[in-house]
């Protein structure tokens, strides 16, 4: 599979998104992750690996809608959705979509296939959300639960130890593993660091770093229906402004796929798709009320 893989490699840096364990904000990563590199100016390929949910790839489209709705031009990567799932069909699909890509985000489904297989053995940046629970960490590996103390990898461990050891044998980049603590909540502070320690330990056996997610906001779930992130609403007319907070989380994350320092941001691309004539006056402004009670958590320290 690995050697599969690597006949079929490419153009841009791989990040993929991936965890055995569903419910951990895979899609949602993913799709700040790729419309943050494209508001930096980078040519972005986001493929949606689960053709069953398509959660990511729908957003995307969600995006293209908004954007002709509201008349607006937004910083676009250019998707799609695998359906056979080979190698050699990504690659195809990645070159259908842009064949100079600088990133290609995948975002993998959320159990063992040999396509979710494929997408990790692809990676350069493999990213693994997990919720602040000692059941998310049994994906990666066992923890004892009095001295928190790590024991053997499980299911997931084990899957990236052996992709790890294949593209090694092949010669292959080294996979640069990431967990990301996603939605996490300042009231389960206690239970956090707990987390916090046996995750450090499972880090140091098996060769991944620790970064972050996004914290449990309503808004960032909401504006995901809209295809958006709050870096696109100073982009929308009559909206409101982003806190410095929430812009600073997506930064952070952004920034952490990047171990050695961020890449130089490029000027703006054209927009890969521009927006059609627009919507009524009516719709519109439905459009906007609906869009503004989603964003509106952002004004508000609370959520």
């Amino acid at each position: 599979m690995v050697a599969d893989v690597a006949a079929h490699v490419p153009a841009g840096k791989v990040i993929t998104f991936a965890n055995e364990k569903g419910g951990v904000g895979k899609s949602t990563l993913a799709l700040h992750c790729a419309v943050s590199l494209a508001h930096s100016g980078f040519r972005v390929v986001a493929i949606d690996l689960d053709a069953r949910q398509a959660t990511l790839d729908q957003s995307l489209c969600f995006r293209e809608g908004t954007a002709r709705v509201l008349g607006v031009d937004l910083p676009m990567p250019r998707h799609a959705i695998l359906h056979r799932p080979a190698a050699a069909q990504l690659q195809q699909e990645i070159n259908r979509l842009d064949a100079t890509p600088d990133f290609v985000v995948l975002d993998a489904p959320g159990a063992d296939s040999p396509i979710f297989r494929r997408a990790v053995a692809a990676a350069e940046t493999l990213v693994t959300p997990i919720n602040a629970s000692f059941a998310d960490l049994q994906v990666l590996g066992r923890t004892d639960p009095v001295s928190g103390r790590p024991g053997a990898a499980a299911c997931f461990g084990r899957t990236v130890a052996a992709l790890r050891n294949a593209r090694r044998d092949l010669g292959l980049a080294p996979i640069d593993w990431l967990v990301a603590k996603n939605r996490v909540r300042m009231s389960e502070r206690r239970q956090i660091d707990r987390v916090d320690a046996a995750l450090s330990g499972l880090a140091k056996q098996q060769n991944f770093r620790i970064g972050h997610g996004l914290s449990e906001r309503v808004a960032f779930r909401e504006l995901f229906q809209f295809g958006l992130t709050h870096l696109d609403l100073r982009l929308l007319p009559d909206m409101v402004r982003a806190s410095k907070a929430t812009l600073a989380e997506i930064e952070r994350l952004t920034a952490e796929l990047f171990p050695a320092g961020s890449p130089a941001t490029r000027a703006p691309a054209a927009p890969t798709s521009a927006p059609t004539v627009r919507a009524s006056r009516r719709a519109r402004s439905a459009y906007r009320e609906a869009l503004a009670a989603a964003a509106h958590g952002t004004v508000n320290p609370c959520i």
